[in-house]
């Protein structure tokens, strides 16, 4: 290259840089104040929603999926096979310092889409909230995921309910998406390669004993107290909102419950601010009655070829027979080959 070109990529990594300073700067001082509030209040999980005068912070990311029975003294043949997978989602909350672990087991969740993010959002902000007015959410690039409208739309929908007044997301920077739930699932995949776990509810375990101040706190899907249930909030909220344009060039959305169906966006924390209205129409708000929800999905669930290959191939791997019986029970239907 010349000394042109070379300029030319200097200035652009000086620029990329700068940008990820400048965010994580931002993202280290909403945990601050978030840490500092909390301390200075009295707050409680599963507080009703927008009930707290406070602003509070949170994060959220999936983890590598696991795979069970796992020993700590790993058995060689089943290296080689693919054991039941645990989809890990875990979303944090700065001000408490907790992080909660959503361990749904192989087909109980739709995918990792925005439907699934959504839903574990809403499940957490119900049970685990602070009952903020106003909240910060942190979270990565990923298009199918987070920085999405289905997401966004989902915050509109939020504020205008009225379950919180005001309401603001922003992106790590792509390269620089260390954060918080990170140094969770580290600490718990510290403990999790020295454990043996053979049924979901011993990966539960798992992350409870993996932080001596309780500070993992997990949850099953399938909880019988607490259950995730997963719902079609893209078609739902698509009733309601138009998609924004362009909204992958953006890094930060703030919504405000004095301009209801607005977005204010902003490409860096120190950008121009651009406002756009996402409202289908100003007569059509979205309201809490129980006649508008979103339809109840479910996951895939396994396959008979799946459920006959953990039954055959998986299953020879438990040290224990009652485990067995509850992670790879002998399917109910009749044996199918296993497409590839």
């Amino acid at each position: 290259m010349d000394e042109e070109e070379k300029s030319v990529l200097l200035a652009a990594y000086n620029e990329h840089v700068s940008l990820a300073k400048l965010e994580r700067d931002f993202y280290r001082q909403q945990c601050v104040d978030s840490k500092h509030v909390c301390s200075e209040n009295n707050t409680f999980e599963g507080a009703p929603a927008c009930s707290t005068p406070i602003k509070n912070h949170y994060s959220w990311d999936y983890a590598q999926q696991v795979h069970y029975p796992h020993h700590s003294q790993e058995v060689g043949p089943i290296y080689f096979k693919t054991a039941k997978k645990c989809e890990v989602f875990g979303v944090c909350c700065e001000g408490t310092g907790k992080q909660v672990f959503y361990l749904a087991n192989e087909g109980e969740s739709p995918g990792k889409g925005a439907n699934t993010v959504v839903s574990y959002m809403h499940h957490y902000l119900h049970h685990y909230g602070l009952g903020e007015e106003e909240a910060v959410f942190h979270f990565d690039n990923c298009a199918g995921q987070n920085k999405n409208n289905c997401v966004l739309w989902y915050a509109l929908w939020r504020v205008i309910v009225g379950l919180h007044t005001r309401m603001q997301y922003s992106m790590m920077v792509t390269g620089h998406t260390k954060f918080e739930p990170d140094w969770h699932f580290g600490l718990w995949k510290s403990k999790w390669r020295l454990c043996d776990a053979e049924t979901i509810e011993a990966v539960a375990e798992t992350v409870s004993t993996s932080s001596r101040s309780g500070h993992n706190v997990p949850h099953m899907v399938g909880d019988s107290e607490k259950p995730v249930h997963f719902h079609d909030w893209k078609t739902f909220l698509s009733q309601f909102f138009i998609p924004m344009k362009n909204i992958s060039k953006y890094q930060h959305f703030l919504i405000d419950a004095g301009k209801p169906g607005w977005v204010c966006c902003k490409t860096s924390e120190n950008s121009l601010v651009e406002s756009h209205c996402l409202l289908k129409s100003a007569d059509l708000l979205p309201s809490m009655s129980s006649q508008s929800c979103p339809a109840r999905i479910k996951g895939p669930g396994l396959s008979s070829a799946r459920q006959w290959y953990l039954y055959e191939e998986i299953g020879q791997f438990f040290k224990s027979d009652l485990s067995r019986q509850a992670t790879c029970p002998k399917p109910k239907s009749k044996k199918q080959k296993l497409s590839v």
